[in-house]
């Protein structure tokens, strides 16, 4: 097997993907979302033939204000600061399905057939299926550092679908998942 950090020689490309979730009120939380790819090298047009240079290739934000009682997406904003076409520029509007729909089993799923394909943009699903969990865990944050009561930890907990078997550590038949039942006295299976 090889040592593949050794072949890290000559970088073309990076994107990076950030998340920043800020506190609202007591239920709400903010999650900012940005992806920017950057071509690290002179690269040709795969249609025209012309020559492009390194820079950036894509700047995009999404903003999604999440209500965290039911973890429901009340609003959506869309900024698309660098695109590589001119045609980019159709889907600034094309998340606003998401108003209403909450973030649970399935979510990703929905997303891949509302707006995957020529339906949306490649670059702005990736960037909204990395904040879906981003927003449990900066709506967990917010909670876990504020005074909110607990009698709402305590019924998020019962929706143990956000956190019972979404990872190995958080299994059902494991501690964690029997520590949450102890703590919270609920089921959470």
């Amino acid at each position: 097997m090889r040592d593949l950090e050794k072949l890290k020689k000559n970088p073309v490309h990076t994107r990076k993907i950030t998340m920043t979730t800020y506190s609202v009120d007591d239920d709400k939380v903010l999650v900012e979302g940005v992806l920017r790819d950057d071509r690290l090298k002179q690269a040709f047009g795969l249609t025209s033939g012309e020559t492009r240079p390194a820079g950036v290739i894509h700047d995009l934000t999404i903003r999604i204000l999440v209500d965290g009682r039911e973890l429901r997406i009340e609003e959506v904003e869309v900024d698309l600061d660098h695109v590589p076409h001119d045609d980019c520029r159709e889907t600034q509007d094309s998340l606003r399905a998401l108003v209403g729909r909450r973030i649970e089993p399935g979510f990703s799923m929905w997303v891949r057939n509302t707006f995957g394909g020529p339906r949306g943009c490649a670059h702005l699903n990736a960037l909204l299926l990395a904040m879906a969990s981003a927003a449990v865990q900066g709506l967990w944050t917010h909670w876990a550092s504020s005074s909110v009561s607990s009698e709402t930890v305590h019924s998020w907990v019962s929706e143990s679908h956000y956190l019972i078997d979404t990872c190995r550590p958080w299994r059902k038949d494991g501690p964690r998942a029997s520590k949450l039942r102890e703590a919270f006295g609920r089921r959470t299976t």
